[in-house]
């Protein structure tokens, strides 16, 4: 096994003390053109990686804790490139639907949230995370108004009957984040849609709003959820164009997504196109119903695609063509998608159905690796999202998130290539520990920092009352 040179960064505190070391690892890095090795990891005071490298630490290493993972396997944090936190007590729902059906499904129990409830239900999103192994997560927040996917919305029209104040929820779930230690994005959408103006004023309140923790290591950027798709006119995709260049926000689409209405998705393409949207700042999420000259121009300009086959499994949509796009230079990260339809935190899960799913469309186990689809959910995503500086790897100067696996525990054999082993044999019953910027955040199935009877409390006494409301809801719609 070739073995690095160890590296290193001046990251330690005032007081030259590290916060963590880390020994007898055997260590998956994921950066680019480095085999597995045994080693040592050292967290600064800052949370970073300030040592990395073969065998023991340098001597005269201290730390506040060292500790000897007795050669367990030790890689990055998952990182979830597309996901939507608050849906994670709505799983279930939908079980038997396509995109539009589910959607609809999930649309009449959150049609009763208040702020306070999507706070609790985002929180556990993230707990569920973070107990997974994903420590870092892009997340389209709920704006008041899921819509359900189906109306076409203009530019200057109302979502009808909504006197949503949409700043509350951005606030609360932003704060159910930081509250949890996900590290994250908060992508907001731009509906319910008004004019212009008031689009805009809401755009400067949120941004307002998250610029007082633009210095929190948690906290990486804010982005917008493109909403062409589901738009009427040309006019929403230069809408999406001016804030992004306005304010430097990157915008990620659900686009290509449902196997309904193709040729109408596919049409929208040249909106986003004419408006000038594509490049590296842009990313189509799911991507799965394109066409030549789609995938052309999106190599071309730079765009990137975000792959959701645990998501896209369930739901019956589809399975991108992933082989193609990567062939043709388009960059591919993974997110585990809403947990309502993924259903179970599992990033395992989702490699392995990442995997299986493109080598059984193409019937070859050679079209695709455990490798390339582990760097798609961790430096792949990082890369995608413009934060592969800060996670997506264990390298020296990027934030120490990382995990514990034992593929002993329970035993899944020797370990003949830890690379495969750890896609292909590895899952949550493995996982012992995660750590955010060096410090415990889940042991097993447990999370260290966090009252877990408190958040089910609070997410299953407001549940109930949303389908109470719902239940009124669908009687008094049965007497009228």
């Amino acid at each position: 096994m070739n073995q690095p040179p160890a590296t290193t960064a001046a990251l330690s505190g005032p007081d030259g003390q590290s916060r963590l070391i880390v020994r007898h690892a055997l260590l998956l890095t994921l950066k680019p053109g480095e085999a597995p090795y045994q080693g040592h990891l050292i967290v600064g005071a800052d949370g970073k990686i300030a040592a990395i490298g073969p065998g023991e630490p340098p001597a005269g290493a201290t730390a506040d804790r060292v500790l000897d993972v007795a050669g367990k396997l030790v890689a990055p944090g998952f990182v979830s490139a597309h996901s939507h936190l608050f849906q994670s007590p709505l799983r279930g729902l939908g079980a038997d639907c396509t995109l539009f059906g589910w959607l609809d499904a999930i649309n009449r129990l959150c049609a009763h949230t208040t702020p306070e409830d999507i706070y609790w239900f985002c929180l556990h999103g993230s707990l569920d995370f973070l107990r997974s192994g994903i420590t870092t997560a892009y997340d389209f927040t709920y704006s008041g108004d899921l819509g359900g996917g189906q109306r076409s919305i203009g530019i200057g029209e109302t979502t009808a009957g909504s006197t949503v104040n949409q700043e509350p929820y951005e606030e609360a779930q932003i704060r159910a984040k930081l509250d949890a230690g996900l590290r994250f994005i908060d992508s907001f959408s731009l509906v319910p849609l008004g004019t212009e103006e008031e689009i805009e004023r809401r755009i400067q309140r949120v941004l307002a709003y998250a610029s007082q923790f633009s210095t929190h290591p948690l906290f990486l950027k804010m982005a917008i959820s493109g909403w062409v798709q589901r738009a009427s006119g040309i006019e929403s995709a230069h809408r999406e164009v001016r804030f992004m260049r306005k304010y430097g926000l990157m915008n990620q689409a659900h686009f290509l997504e449902s196997p309904e209405r193709v040729p109408e998705q596919q049409a929208k393409f040249a909106w986003y196109r004419d408006a000038g949207a594509l490049g590296p700042d842009f990313i189509f999420g799911h991507f799965i119903h394109t066409t030549p000259q789609i995938i052309r121009e999106t190599a071309a300009s730079g765009a990137c695609m975000c792959w959701q086959p645990t998501s896209n499994g369930r739901l019956g949509s589809g399975t991108a063509d992933i082989p193609t796009l990567r062939q043709a230079g388009i960059r591919i990260g993974i997110g585990l998608d809403d947990q309502s339809c993924s259903d179970l935190s599992d990033p395992f899960q989702n490699l392995r159905m990442a995997l299986y799913s493109i080598r059984a469309k193409y019937q070859d186990a050679s079209i695709l690796s455990a490798a390339e689809v582990l760097h798609f959910h961790t430096l792949g995503a990082a890369t995608i999202l413009g934060i592969a500086d800060k996670v997506g790897s264990l390298e020296a100067g990027k934030f120490a998130d990382f995990l514990v696996v034992d593929p002993r525990h329970p035993d899944t054999g020797p370990v003949h290539d830890p690379l495969a082993t750890y896609v292909l044999a590895c899952g949550l019953r493995n996982l012992q520990q995660v750590y955010v910027a060096g410090e415990l955040v889940a042991e097993g199935s447990t999370l260290t920092r966090h009252d877990e009877s408190t958040v089910r409390r609070e997410v299953d006494t407001r549940m109930a009352r949303l389908q109470a409301a719902r239940a009124a809801g669908i009687l008094t719609a049965t007497l009228n």
